[in-house]
Protein backbone atom coordinates (compact mmCIF):
# COMPACT_ATOMS: atom_id res chain seq x y z
CA UNK A 1 0.00 0.00 0.00
CA UNK A 2 1.11 3.60 -0.75
CA UNK A 3 1.42 5.96 1.26
CA UNK A 4 -0.82 8.46 -0.48
CA UNK A 5 -3.27 5.46 -0.16
CA UNK A 6 -2.18 5.19 4.02
CA UNK A 7 -2.86 9.08 3.48
CA UNK A 8 -6.81 7.92 1.98
CA UNK A 9 -7.52 5.80 4.45
CA UNK A 10 -6.55 8.20 7.32
CA UNK A 11 -9.14 10.60 5.88
CA UNK A 12 -11.61 8.12 5.90
CA UNK A 13 -11.20 7.44 8.95
CA UNK A 14 -11.38 10.78 10.23
CA UNK A 15 -14.22 11.43 8.17
CA UNK A 16 -16.36 8.31 9.71
CA UNK A 17 -15.08 9.25 13.66
CA UNK A 18 -16.78 12.62 13.01
CA UNK A 19 -20.02 10.79 12.00
CA UNK A 20 -19.20 8.96 15.33
CA UNK A 21 -18.79 11.78 17.46
CA UNK A 22 -22.35 13.83 16.14
CA UNK A 23 -23.43 10.25 16.64
CA UNK A 24 -22.57 9.67 20.88
CA UNK A 25 -23.52 13.56 21.35
CA UNK A 26 -26.96 13.41 20.09
CA UNK A 27 -27.62 9.72 21.38
CA UNK A 28 -26.27 10.20 24.70
CA UNK A 29 -28.14 13.18 25.27
CA UNK A 30 -31.21 11.44 24.41
CA UNK A 31 -30.20 8.57 26.82
CA UNK A 32 -29.66 11.01 29.16
CA UNK A 33 -25.93 11.07 29.69
CA UNK A 34 -25.82 14.34 29.98
CA UNK A 35 -28.27 17.35 28.80
CA UNK A 36 -29.91 17.82 25.56
CA UNK A 37 -28.11 21.40 25.05
CA UNK A 38 -24.85 19.61 26.45
CA UNK A 39 -24.83 17.56 23.39
CA UNK A 40 -25.88 20.22 20.96
CA UNK A 41 -24.31 22.92 21.94
CA UNK A 42 -20.88 21.76 23.59
CA UNK A 43 -20.53 18.62 21.95
CA UNK A 44 -21.89 19.62 18.49
CA UNK A 45 -21.54 23.22 17.70
CA UNK A 46 -18.29 23.78 19.48
CA UNK A 47 -17.47 22.00 16.07
CA UNK A 48 -19.25 23.78 13.89
CA UNK A 49 -18.36 27.30 15.16
CA UNK A 50 -17.15 28.90 12.27
CA UNK A 51 -13.64 29.67 11.32
CA UNK A 52 -12.45 33.18 11.96
CA UNK A 53 -16.07 34.94 11.45
CA UNK A 54 -17.44 37.02 9.84
CA UNK A 55 -14.76 37.12 6.94
CA UNK A 56 -14.51 33.41 6.35
CA UNK A 57 -17.50 31.52 8.51
CA UNK A 58 -16.74 28.35 7.45
CA UNK A 59 -17.78 25.67 10.15
CA UNK A 60 -14.16 24.67 11.83
CA UNK A 61 -14.52 20.35 11.93
CA UNK A 62 -16.44 20.23 7.97
CA UNK A 63 -14.11 22.29 6.59
CA UNK A 64 -10.70 20.91 8.43
CA UNK A 65 -12.48 17.51 7.25
CA UNK A 66 -12.80 18.55 4.11
CA UNK A 67 -9.55 19.75 3.20
CA UNK A 68 -7.89 16.61 4.31
CA UNK A 69 -10.07 14.53 2.22
CA UNK A 70 -9.69 16.59 -0.73
CA UNK A 71 -5.76 16.91 -0.67
CA UNK A 72 -6.02 12.69 -0.38
CA UNK A 73 -8.02 12.57 -3.04
CA UNK A 74 -5.63 15.20 -5.06
CA UNK A 75 -2.51 12.43 -3.78
CA UNK A 76 -4.51 9.92 -4.78
CA UNK A 77 -4.92 10.81 -8.53
CA UNK A 78 -2.15 12.43 -9.25
CA UNK A 79 -0.30 9.60 -10.58
CA UNK A 80 -0.21 5.97 -10.77
CA UNK A 81 -0.72 3.19 -9.09
CA UNK A 82 -4.40 5.19 -8.14
CA UNK A 83 -5.15 3.80 -4.98
CA UNK A 84 -7.23 4.85 -2.65
CA UNK A 85 -9.01 7.13 -4.39
CA UNK A 86 -12.06 5.95 -3.82
CA UNK A 87 -11.57 6.14 0.06
CA UNK A 88 -10.62 9.90 -0.44
CA UNK A 89 -13.81 10.64 -2.20
CA UNK A 90 -15.85 8.77 0.45
CA UNK A 91 -13.64 10.68 2.83
CA UNK A 92 -14.67 14.08 0.87
CA UNK A 93 -18.45 13.09 0.77
CA UNK A 94 -18.89 13.29 4.18
CA UNK A 95 -17.90 17.11 5.20
CA UNK A 96 -19.67 17.86 2.26
CA UNK A 97 -23.05 16.36 3.38
CA UNK A 98 -22.44 17.75 6.89
CA UNK A 99 -22.32 21.33 4.71
CA UNK A 100 -25.32 20.33 3.09
CA UNK A 101 -27.17 19.89 6.46
CA UNK A 102 -26.22 23.18 8.08
CA UNK A 103 -27.49 24.76 5.25
CA UNK A 104 -30.59 23.10 5.17
CA UNK A 105 -30.85 23.35 8.77
CA UNK A 106 -30.11 27.86 8.67
CA UNK A 107 -32.67 27.30 5.51
CA UNK A 108 -35.40 26.07 7.94
CA UNK A 109 -34.10 28.14 11.01
CA UNK A 110 -34.71 31.27 8.31
CA UNK A 111 -37.96 29.87 7.06
CA UNK A 112 -40.06 29.89 10.21
CA UNK A 113 -40.00 32.91 13.35
CA UNK A 114 -36.93 32.69 15.95
CA UNK A 115 -39.17 31.67 18.85
CA UNK A 116 -40.04 28.97 21.14
CA UNK A 117 -43.27 29.13 22.35
CA UNK A 118 -46.79 29.14 19.93
CA UNK A 119 -50.30 29.20 21.07
CA UNK A 120 -53.74 28.62 19.36
CA UNK A 121 -55.56 31.37 20.78
CA UNK A 122 -52.23 34.45 21.14
CA UNK A 123 -54.65 36.72 22.77
CA UNK A 124 -55.66 34.45 25.88
CA UNK A 125 -53.03 31.58 25.11
CA UNK A 126 -53.60 28.62 27.51
CA UNK A 127 -51.44 28.47 30.86
CA UNK A 128 -49.66 25.39 32.21
CA UNK A 129 -50.64 24.18 35.27
CA UNK A 130 -48.45 24.60 38.78
CA UNK A 131 -46.73 20.83 38.01
CA UNK A 132 -46.17 21.59 34.72
CA UNK A 133 -44.10 25.17 35.00
CA UNK A 134 -42.32 23.42 38.68
CA UNK A 135 -41.01 20.71 36.45
CA UNK A 136 -39.67 22.77 34.19
CA UNK A 137 -37.77 25.01 36.85
CA UNK A 138 -36.58 21.49 38.01
CA UNK A 139 -35.13 20.52 34.56
CA UNK A 140 -33.71 23.74 34.55
CA UNK A 141 -35.65 24.98 32.02
CA UNK A 142 -33.82 28.18 30.18
CA UNK A 143 -36.98 29.58 28.17
CA UNK A 144 -39.10 31.74 30.33
CA UNK A 145 -42.53 31.92 29.62
CA UNK A 146 -43.31 35.18 28.71
CA UNK A 147 -47.07 37.37 27.13
CA UNK A 148 -47.50 37.05 23.74
CA UNK A 149 -48.22 40.56 23.57
CA UNK A 150 -44.83 42.13 24.62
CA UNK A 151 -42.07 43.37 21.60
CA UNK A 152 -39.41 40.32 22.02
CA UNK A 153 -36.60 42.72 21.82
CA UNK A 154 -37.44 44.33 24.95
CA UNK A 155 -36.43 40.96 26.82
CA UNK A 156 -32.89 39.77 27.13
CA UNK A 157 -32.77 36.96 25.46
CA UNK A 158 -33.67 38.05 22.37
CA UNK A 159 -31.65 41.22 22.09
CA UNK A 160 -29.43 41.47 19.06
CA UNK A 161 -32.10 39.45 17.30
CA UNK A 162 -33.28 41.75 14.41
CA UNK A 163 -35.94 39.48 12.99
CA UNK A 164 -37.53 39.94 15.78
CA UNK A 165 -37.23 43.32 16.29
CA UNK A 166 -40.60 45.38 17.49
CA UNK A 167 -42.63 42.28 16.97
CA UNK A 168 -44.66 39.98 19.70
CA UNK A 169 -45.22 36.53 19.72
CA UNK A 170 -48.66 36.76 18.59
CA UNK A 171 -47.13 39.05 15.67
CA UNK A 172 -44.35 36.22 14.61
CA UNK A 173 -47.40 33.33 15.34
CA UNK A 174 -50.25 35.30 12.92
CA UNK A 175 -47.77 35.62 9.50
CA UNK A 176 -44.89 33.03 10.07
CA UNK A 177 -46.41 29.55 9.20
CA UNK A 178 -48.64 29.89 6.68
CA UNK A 179 -49.03 25.93 5.72
CA UNK A 180 -50.18 25.46 9.25
CA UNK A 181 -53.43 25.45 10.59
CA UNK A 182 -53.19 27.19 14.13
CA UNK A 183 -56.65 28.43 14.41
CA UNK A 184 -58.21 27.37 17.52
CA UNK A 185 -60.66 23.94 16.83
CA UNK A 186 -64.19 24.03 17.32
CA UNK A 187 -65.82 21.09 17.58
CA UNK A 188 -69.39 20.31 18.47
CA UNK A 189 -68.60 17.01 21.13
CA UNK A 190 -68.51 18.23 25.10
CA UNK A 191 -65.63 18.76 26.96
CA UNK A 192 -65.15 15.68 28.84
CA UNK A 193 -65.27 13.79 25.65
CA UNK A 194 -62.90 16.35 24.06
CA UNK A 195 -60.44 15.80 26.76
CA UNK A 196 -60.60 11.98 26.91
CA UNK A 197 -60.07 12.42 22.96
CA UNK A 198 -57.30 14.80 23.23
CA UNK A 199 -55.78 13.05 25.83
CA UNK A 200 -55.56 9.60 23.60
CA UNK A 201 -53.79 11.78 20.58
CA UNK A 202 -51.30 12.83 23.32
CA UNK A 203 -50.87 8.68 24.12
CA UNK A 204 -50.46 8.10 20.55
CA UNK A 205 -47.48 10.21 20.12
CA UNK A 206 -45.51 9.15 22.96
CA UNK A 207 -45.90 12.15 25.22
CA UNK A 208 -44.78 11.79 28.69
CA UNK A 209 -46.38 12.74 32.17
CA UNK A 210 -49.66 13.28 30.30
CA UNK A 211 -52.33 14.60 33.08
CA UNK A 212 -55.75 15.08 32.01
CA UNK A 213 -58.51 17.13 33.66
CA UNK A 214 -62.60 16.90 32.77
CA UNK A 215 -63.51 19.77 35.15
CA UNK A 216 -60.78 22.23 34.05
CA UNK A 217 -61.09 20.95 30.54
CA UNK A 218 -57.15 21.05 30.79
CA UNK A 219 -54.67 18.29 29.18
CA UNK A 220 -51.02 18.48 29.91
CA UNK A 221 -47.86 16.09 28.48
CA UNK A 222 -44.32 16.71 27.25
CA UNK A 223 -42.84 15.52 24.40
CA UNK A 224 -39.32 14.95 23.65
CA UNK A 225 -37.56 15.77 20.53
CA UNK A 226 -35.73 12.98 18.66
CA UNK A 227 -32.96 15.12 17.88
CA UNK A 228 -31.03 15.72 21.08
CA UNK A 229 -33.75 14.83 23.49
CA UNK A 230 -35.22 18.41 23.59
CA UNK A 231 -37.97 18.74 25.58
CA UNK A 232 -41.18 20.64 24.85
CA UNK A 233 -44.27 21.15 27.24
CA UNK A 234 -47.84 21.27 25.81
CA UNK A 235 -50.93 22.46 27.19
CA UNK A 236 -54.75 22.03 25.59
CA UNK A 237 -57.46 23.90 26.90
CA UNK A 238 -60.54 23.00 25.86
CA UNK A 239 -63.68 24.83 26.94
CA UNK A 240 -67.88 24.98 26.40
CA UNK A 241 -69.23 27.04 23.97
CA UNK A 242 -73.21 27.25 23.46
CA UNK A 243 -73.06 24.15 20.32
CA UNK A 244 -70.07 22.47 21.76
CA UNK A 245 -66.72 23.31 22.70
CA UNK A 246 -63.53 24.99 21.75
CA UNK A 247 -60.24 23.97 21.54
CA UNK A 248 -56.91 25.89 22.16
CA UNK A 249 -53.43 24.58 21.94
CA UNK A 250 -50.08 25.54 23.55
CA UNK A 251 -46.58 23.91 22.91
CA UNK A 252 -43.41 25.11 24.33
CA UNK A 253 -39.75 24.28 24.43
CA UNK A 254 -37.89 24.43 27.72
CA UNK A 255 -34.25 25.26 26.05
CA UNK A 256 -33.29 26.56 22.83
CA UNK A 257 -34.83 30.53 21.58
CA UNK A 258 -35.30 28.89 18.04
CA UNK A 259 -37.55 25.36 17.99
CA UNK A 260 -37.17 25.19 13.67
CA UNK A 261 -41.10 25.26 13.50
CA UNK A 262 -41.03 22.20 15.69
CA UNK A 263 -43.71 23.71 18.46
CA UNK A 264 -45.97 24.81 15.94
CA UNK A 265 -45.89 21.69 13.45
CA UNK A 266 -46.73 19.59 16.97
CA UNK A 267 -49.92 22.20 17.35
CA UNK A 268 -51.05 21.51 14.28
CA UNK A 269 -50.61 17.98 14.27
CA UNK A 270 -52.27 17.29 17.73
CA UNK A 271 -55.08 19.81 16.54
CA UNK A 272 -55.43 17.67 13.52
CA UNK A 273 -55.55 14.17 15.20
CA UNK A 274 -58.16 15.74 17.47
CA UNK A 275 -60.30 17.04 14.96
CA UNK A 276 -59.75 13.37 13.69
CA UNK A 277 -61.01 11.02 16.53
CA UNK A 278 -64.25 13.00 16.98
CA UNK A 279 -65.80 11.55 14.56
CA UNK A 280 -69.46 11.81 15.53
CA UNK A 281 -70.11 14.39 12.81
CA UNK A 282 -71.92 13.86 9.53
CA UNK A 283 -70.85 15.75 6.13
CA UNK A 284 -74.16 16.75 6.25
CA UNK A 285 -73.58 18.46 9.68
CA UNK A 286 -70.55 20.14 8.71
CA UNK A 287 -71.98 23.26 7.32
CA UNK A 288 -74.13 23.65 10.89
CA UNK A 289 -71.13 23.26 12.88
CA UNK A 290 -69.18 25.82 10.76
CA UNK A 291 -71.59 28.36 11.08
CA UNK A 292 -71.31 27.42 15.02
CA UNK A 293 -68.12 27.76 14.85
CA UNK A 294 -68.11 31.57 13.23
CA UNK A 295 -70.98 32.16 15.80
CA UNK A 296 -68.57 31.60 18.90
CA UNK A 297 -65.67 33.02 17.10
CA UNK A 298 -67.85 36.74 17.21
CA UNK A 299 -68.49 36.06 20.52
CA UNK A 300 -65.30 35.90 21.71
CA UNK A 301 -63.91 39.09 19.83
CA UNK A 302 -67.17 40.76 21.38
CA UNK A 303 -66.26 39.90 25.12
Amino acid sequence: MTKRARFARLALALSVLSILWFAIAMFGATAGLWKPLTGFSTLTMSAMRPIAPPSLPLPLLPTLLGVIALAALVATLAKKPRTGWFSALVALAIPVALFAGLIGLRNQAQSVPFIHDVATDTADPPQFSDEMVAAREADEAKNALHPFDVPLDTLEEYQGQESVAGKTLADLIATGYPDLDLSTLYVEEPVDEVVAVIEAAMEMRGYKNITANAETGIVEGTDKVFWYGFLDDVVARVRPTENGSKVDFRSTSRVGLSDLGVNAERIADLRQATLDRLTSRMPSEAPAIEEAAEADAESDEAE
